[in-house]
């Protein structure tokens, strides 16, 4: 990796939050998996949110600086800090990490690498700032072939600078249960974890079992995750006779454990990035049935690893799931292709690609 000083390449990452969700979680795998005498991370958090994934950086010896003050302080905040800790490469998270990262490079300096992990537009001023990070940036780094396409169409992103990195999945922690259990038609337990927040479409998952318990009595599910529409969605549950069958289970620590005895996972979202939550739930050798959004349908080929439908449609994510579920070979099937998909997203392939794309940013920068 060239690099104009001896030692490991120093590495910035910066990111709005270091509380739970996906990006968050990829951040704190990445970074564990850095061999340390090649890469030398340090965290930028741009709030004061940093549980729990802050605590469990440190704890792994690596650094955590908190940014504050408003934004233009928190620009001058961070050029600062990322001179005073000599970094080589920055490596924003998330578009609202791009545009502060872009600023506080301007002029000189390490070697931005911006990211897009999502499908989404994030308004005027924030749209505006990200294109021209885009534009400035070493290389850009995307997490599925759909992100890649819609920054290009969406921001203008310069097509010879995107770089597909997949996100990883630890299948040592997350696997599945030996014993499938009974299953199918006869108790079935579904399950998704998510942000009970408008992307998601928590209602549709509400509607959705409410639908499935009317062809599959037996059927229990739970809802794993918190966020601001937790009073509505506890109001959904009971308006729809739900209360005695779905569990709404907030933040759980023991996801692996509820992934494994469950026996199919739900995602309803209306838009995405690459979920995920999909790929614990395939570690975990569940089928998955999911809105075909974001990079989705790069990790679930439907009838094999599960089944896709179009975002909002309630009756194709009932019927694929009641299809999946009464049908005991076809769930067996399933169960095993998942589990197969999700052992080609290693964790040292992640950091082995990442890795890769900076080594290209500073080959251009040198350039």
């Amino acid at each position: 990796m060239t690099r104009a000083t001896s030692g490991p390449l120093r590495v910035g990452l910066v990111i709005g939050q270091l509380s739970t969700g996906g990006a968050e979680g990829q951040l704190r795998v990445l970074c564990e998996g850095f061999d340390r005498r090649r890469i030398a991370p340090t965290v930028y958090c741009l709030s004061a949110e940093t549980s729990p994934v802050g605590p469990q950086l440190e704890q792994a010896g690596i650094a955590v600086r908190v940014i504050s003050g408003g934004r233009i302080g928190r620009v001058g905040a961070l050029r600062r800090a990322l001179s005073a800790d000599r970094i080589q490469v920055v490596h924003a998270w998330l578009f609202i990490a791009n545009a502060y990262a872009w600023a506080a490079t301007r002029g000189g300096g390490p070697v931005l690498v911006a990211s897009a992990r999502n499908c989404k537009r994030s308004g005027r001023v924030l749209d505006a700032v990200n294109r021209r990070a885009f534009r400035a940036s070493g290389m850009i780094l995307v997490n599925s072939e759909r992100v890649g396409r819609y920054i290009e169409r969406q921001y203008g992103a310069p097509r010879a600078r995107i770089e597909l990195v997949y996100n990883a999945i630890d299948v040592e922690r997350f696997r599945p249960r030996a014993e499938p259990g009974p299953g199918g038609e006869s108790a079935p337990r579904i399950i998704m974890i998510s942000r009970l927040v408008t992307q998601k479409n928590p209602r549709l998952f509400v509607e959705g079992a409410r639908r499935l318990r009317a062809l599959l009595p037996a059927a229990r599910f739970q809802l794993v995750g918190d966020g601001p529409l937790r009073p509505a969605v506890q109001r959904w549950i009971a308006d729809a006779g739900l209360a005695g069958c779905v569990e709404l289970l907030g933040e759980r620590s023991d996801v692996p454990e509820l992934l494994r005895a469950a026996d199919l996972f739900w995602l309803t979202s209306d838009w995405e990035g690459l979920p995920n939550v999909v790929l614990e739930a395939m570690a975990s050798g569940l089928p998955v049935v999911a809105t075909d959004v974001g990079g989705t349908a790069e990790l679930v080929t439907s009838d094999v690893e599960g089944a896709l439908f179009a975002a909002g449609d309630c009756e194709a994510l009932v019927a694929r799931s009641a299809a999946i579920l009464t049908d005991a070979g076809r769930l067996a099937a399933m169960r095993r292709a998942s589990r197969r998909r999700a052992e080609a997203f290693s964790v040292p392939r992640m950091v082995a690609a990442t890795e890769a794309v900076y080594a290209r940013a500073l080959e251009g920068r040198a350039a």
